[in-house]
């Protein structure tokens, strides 16, 4: 009590704002903190949130507010946070010494402006900072450690250019004075050693610092040690798999000049494998001489395992993957998988709103990889196949259980080559036998538009090369750099294939953190696609076709439909369903209990744009975010004929006999807003889009549109009611948006 009567009166003295409140002597044991405040004098340093971190004070988060301001409600009790004197004095120290370890030696925390509610008693702790002027590096000298001399004129001759490069880039003098800046120099200079064969290199620093002149002179003293070459690598913990398999895969071989970048890139390879649990690399106690041995010690994986993931798509409703993997079969790390896919298209509930289709596939693969084909770099895989979807572009087949209308076997051939981790080149060949089950018009002349069943069996060769290049902080989860992604694909070019094109795309993502409180996120991406011979003859049908002209040019979007380019879905142009933002036309469905829905008629080119700024949330912790966003895009179908004709099975006619469609040449625009929350599978994401550009179909359900058009006397579209809420669309994902 007598703290506290000593604090109350020291706040009561100080001075205070113009605004009545209670003296601050009127605090007492029972007065709770209502909020922690910051208030900068002449400049701001650090952010709030990172202060807050140093004392030992709490207020109420975000949640906690909102629990308070229900705790009306029976079973809830407002929570409150004690106030505590003393906690409060040890605070000021607390920030004081935390300023000067960042280098602001002179630096004034106080708290006059600190208010105090009696009514309620609680307390709005307001810390008032004056950080004041900061110890600037003045100059940095680095000598070796025995004699004093300038360590450069230590070095090999060969090293004398690189050292210089690595000061001027690395360790530039200047800026802000910290002991946390002083150890990462220090480090830097340990690492550079180690990376070119000084393998027990050691660095000690000291710090001189005039207060008055605000200037700090550092002193690095190096024991560089002898330069050394890989004399031994030594391997522990390997039970089932043989230690040439290890040894190949590491980046170094014995007699070769030490790098501890290298060590570590063999460890990171020994996790690729996939064969063990542990991999840890070191460099053991030894003799500091000009040999090193290096150690690596392993814990296997079982060899033989089972796994399984359920999840739910609008699309393709519940989907149950499950496989079976031998991790070294017949030894030499290969791995062998069996995969089984079902994606059933069951419930379709979320699917009714968005008027979309149904897609429902049962796949069966065996995949075996081979990690090493003549380098460590390349690895390539077999996997043949046998499938049978329902494919959404195509009308559904009643005759079929389940109205699956494809069927489709194979083999897909890949090789991979990792140039840098997560820098990679691959280059695919996919070959299939496909037959696609669908109502044709037919051919004949004696019963013209009469629809028969008649499949269309074909083969599909395509041949893809894609590739990932860029620098980012972290390309699984960047926040600061660019990833470029550019694909190439082939259809028809070298074999004999049932598509015939040349498509070429790519997508660029940067990513910028502004400041600590801001992240701006972009992509970009272009795509177009070029047919040739048989796929262009029919893509492009005259202006007065034939019923054999029809018939073909249907036959060919059935098959080019997985070619085309599409927009719209949650990690695209959001606000619209996947791929239902562009051109669509009217269908009638088996599959949805509504009987209609929208087919996309997919583009020939697309140019994308997004635009992301993420934020924290404030008093939700450090593992939520919120964004907000702006997509958009242009798709068309250029001089390609990609909807479907009036006769066409399944597609539903206005009165004036021309299908129920929208221009396959649109701009999309969707903004909104969404949250982010970490976990450490990925982010869970949650937007709610509004579409700025929707088309006549975008804002009315299919069902309605059908009811109206197909109704013994029919109603033109634009006397279907619209609905606002169609503008919105809510997307839920794993994952960053791109």
């Amino acid at each position: 009590m007598l703290l506290l009567l000593v604090l109350s009166t020291t706040l009561a003295t100080s001075p205070r704002c113009a605004s009545a409140q209670a003296p601050l002597r009127s605090a007492d044991a029972n007065t709770s903190v209502h909020e922690i405040s910051f208030r900068f004098v002449d400049q701001q340093t650090f952010a709030p949130s990172r202060l807050r971190e140093q004392i030992g004070t709490t207020g109420p988060g975000t949640l906690t507010r909102l629990r308070n301001r229900v705790s009306f409600l029976p079973g809830l009790q407002a929570r409150r946070l004690s106030f505590n004197p003393v906690v409060l004095q040890k605070d000021v120290v607390r920030l004081r010494q935390f300023y000067q370890r960042n280098g602001f030696p002179s630096a004034e925390i106080d708290y006059p402006a600190t208010q105090l509610d009696s009514s309620r008693n609680r307390i709005h702790i307001i810390f008032t900072i004056r950080e004041g002027p900061s110890v600037q590096i003045h100059s940095a000298d680095f000598v070796e450690a025995s004699s004093g001399a300038p360590f450069a004129t230590t070095l090999p001759d060969a090293l004398q250019e690189d050292w210089a490069a690595f000061r001027r880039g690395k360790l530039s003098v200047g800026g802000r004075y910290t002991d946390f800046e002083r150890t990462q120099i220090k480090n830097r200079v340990q690492a550079w050693l180690r990376n070119r064969g000084f393998a027990f290199a050691r660095v000690q620093s000291s710090a001189s610092v005039d207060t008055t002149q605000y200037a700090a002179d550092l002193r690095f003293m190096i024991d560089s040690g002898p330069r050394t070459v890989f004399s031994e690598i030594q391997v522990d913990g390997n039970a089932s798999v043989d230690r040439s398999i290890i040894l190949r895969e590491l980046p170094f071989a014995v007699g070769d000049r030490f790098s501890a970048d290298a060590v570590t890139e063999g460890q990171q390879k020994l996790f690729d494998l996939n064969l063990f649990r542990v991999a840890l690399a070191d460099v053991p106690s030894q003799p500091r001489d000009s040999t090193t041995t290096v150690r690596y010690r392993v814990r296997e994986r079982d060899l033989r395992g089972y796994s399984g993931e359920i999840g739910y798509d609008t699309r393709s409703g519940i989907t149950v993957n499950g496989s079976w993997r031998h991790r070294n079969f017949y030894g030499n790390s290969r791995t062998f998988l069996v995969n089984l896919i079902a994606e059933t298209g069951y419930p379709n509930f979320l699917a009714q709103p968005s008027s979309q289709e149904l897609s429902r596939r049962l796949r069966a693969s065996v995949t075996l990889r081979q990690p090493y084909i003549l380098s460590r770099d390349l690895s390539g895989s077999l996997s043949p196949f046998v499938e049978e979807r329902l494919d959404p572009a195509l009308a559904p087949d009643p005759t079929r259980p389940l109205d699956l209308n494809e069927r489709r076997f194979g083999l897909e051939s890949t090789l991979v080559y990792d140039f840098i981790p997560y820098r990679t080149v691959s280059f695919r060949h996919s070959l299939s036998r496909t037959q696609q089950f669908s109502a044709l018009e037919t051919a004949d002349a004696e019963r013209p538009g009469r629809l028969t069943v008649e499949d269309d069996l074909f083969s599909k060769s395509i041949f893809t090369l894609n590739g990932t290049f860029g620098a980012a902080d972290d390309f699984l989860n960047p926040t600061e750099g660019y990833i470029l992604r550019p694909t190439a694909k082939v259809g028809g070019l070298f074999l004999k294939s049932g598509v015939e094109f040349v498509q070429l795309s790519a997508e660029v993502s940067g990513y910028l953190p502004v400041s600590s409180y801001l992240e701006v996120a972009s992509r970009v991406f272009v795509g177009s696609t070029w047919p040739f011979g048989e796929s262009l003859d029919n893509l492009s049908r005259p202006s007065n076709p034939s019923a054999t002209d029809r018939r073909e040019n249907l036959i060919f979007q059935n098959r080019f439909s997985d070619n085309l380019f599409y927009a719209g879905g949650g990690s695209d142009v959001r606000g619209w369903s996947s791929r239902l933002a562009g051109g669509k036309v009217l269908r009638e469905s088996s599959v949805l209990s509504d009987g209609f829905a929208y087919r996309p008629i997919g583009a020939r080119s697309k140019v994308g744009l997004n635009l992301e700024a993420r934020f924290p949330l404030p008093g939700l912790g450090s593992n939520w975010r919120t964004a907000a966003f702006l997509d958009g895009a242009y798709v068309t179908s250029g001089a390609l004929d990609l909807t479907p004709p009036a006769t066409a099975p399944s597609i539903i006619s206005g009165p004036d006999g021309t299908p129920v469609s929208t221009d396959p040449s649109q701009v999309l625009v969707g903004t909104g807003a969404g949250l982010r929350y970490e976990t450490s599978f990925g982010f869970l994401r949650v937007d709610l889009a509004y579409k700025l550009t929707p088309d006549a179909l975008d804002l009315r359900a299919a069902e309605d549109v059908g009811a109206a058009v197909t109704a013994d006397n029919p109603s033109p579209l634009s006397d279907v009611d619209t609905g606002s809420l169609q503008r919105f669309r809510l997307h839920f994902g794993i994952g960053r948006s791109f």
